[in-house]
């Protein structure tokens, strides 16, 4: 989220510099960095923070020098869990999802976020052109996959582990259920949400930064947004309705020495959903730093507009969208030497759809209208219109009887 909002390059790369001077010979990381609290090794939910932001910052800058410069400390951290873990489950846990209402088992959390490394340590191997690396750490990927179905799927429930939010979320997150078990564990953890916490969240930090994407994966960007805009306990929402001007650390309103911090970032990863769901700007990872990137906004319930806007290191990409009954609008901006895949969702009451860019028809009669500069190709897939672009300002119009 901060790299959404701000130019992070140069703190990003100079923390995980601390880290890497952190790091002891057996490639363990401990819990802050520099160390000032908790202890080595780092429980595995905060030791993540290594690949995970050196993979968010190649992500969102294209810079393979940080792959190149951590590459060695990466994998001898993913080797330190794989010590841990030698029947591909890493149990060892300290805090886990913190601060959660509803308790997750620690050892569900590291697990995932072992799979995860080690998932991410194999496409950086690839990214670099390490190819027996990237195989190697695939293999580890799929073993420590495997073990993690094994010791957390119950069938009987069909959930994962207690059937928390969290417990479900985080697996679905990274596809690690079999085709056959996902239908049925995404619905445990929708039902769960709607009726058996009536539309609230119980997860801690963790859960939440992975449970409002998926939801949008899942088709329930509407669900998403009415987590979003809750105002009763817990939500974001009744932070703000409770004096709130910063985050706070725990959901509870409390004060005084029951209360961890009165300004704490970590449940902000809602911002990142308002950015690449609601939105719509994601990056493509098979062309990082924006090179190609997709605009896909979520147009939900009560909401008429969003609008947003990300300094990339190619340049400003904007999206900006209205939505009234049979009326679409889509502004998207995208940098020189950059292009994108841009998806105009239409209302389910529209049929015979036209979209204009500008003065100019571009899709009428469920076809491509050809002859638009800066316009490729478009084809119609879910309820989208989806164009393909060069760079530009684009001014799209669909509309519908």
């Amino acid at each position: 989220g901060m790299m959404l909002n701000f130019d992070m390059a140069a703190f990003y790369t100079n923390f995980l510099r601390d880290m890497r001077d952190v790091q002891a010979p057996d490639g363990t990381l401990t819990d802050t960095v520099p160390l000032r609290y908790g202890r080595r090794p780092a429980d595995p939910a905060w030791g993540t923070a290594f690949p995970l932001i050196c993979w968010y910052m190649y992500e969102q800058y294209g810079d393979r020098r940080i792959l190149e410069e951590n590459y060695e400390g990466l994998k001898k951290y993913v080797e330190s869990l794989r010590s841990r873990a030698p029947d591909h489950v890493l149990r060892y846990s300290y805090y886990g999802d913190w601060v959660a209402v509803a308790k997750t088992p620690g050892a569900l959390v590291s697990d995932f976020y072992y799979y995860y490394d080690a998932l991410l340590l194999s496409k950086m191997a690839a990214v670099l052109g390490n190819s027996p690396d990237a195989t190697s750490y695939a293999q580890l990927a799929a073993q420590v996959k495997d073990a993690f179905n094994q010791e957390f799927y119950d069938a009987k429930t069909g959930n994962y582990a207690n059937g928390t939010q969290t417990a479900n979320a985080l697996p679905l997150f990274l596809d690690i259920p079999p085709k056959n078990r996902r239908g049925g564990v995404a619905g445990n953890l929708v039902t769960d949400i709607l009726y058996g916490h009536d539309t609230h969240v119980t997860t801690g930090f963790i859960g939440v930064r992975y449970l409002m994407p998926l939801l949008t994966q899942l088709g329930r960007s509407d669900l998403a947004y009415d987590l979003a805009v809750q105002t009763s306990y817990p939500s974001w929402g009744y932070m703000a309705a409770h004096g709130a001007t910063t985050l706070w650390e725990i959901w509870q309103n409390k004060t005084g020495p029951e209360m961890n911090s009165h300004n704490h970032h970590m449940m902000g990863s809602v911002d990142i959903w308002f950015f690449e769901a609601l939105a719509g700007i994601n990056v493509d990872n098979e062309n990082a730093g924006y090179r190609h990137f997709r605009i896909d906004p979520q147009m939900v319930r009560d909401l008429t507009w969003a609008s947003a806007t990300v300094g990339t290191v190619r340049g400003n990409v904007t999206s900006s969208w209205t939505h009234a009954p049979g009326t679409v609008t889509l502004d998207v901006d995208v940098p020189v030497n950059s292009s994108a895949s841009v998806s105009i969702p239409k209302d389910l009451e529209m049929t015979e759809l036209t979209v204009r860019e500008g003065d100019r028809v571009v899709w009428e009669k469920s076809r491509y209208v050809e002859g638009t500069p800066g316009i490729t190709a478009a084809k119609y897939a879910d309820g989208r219109v989806i164009f393909e672009v060069g760079s530009g300002h684009f001014a799209f119009r669909m509309t519908g009887q």
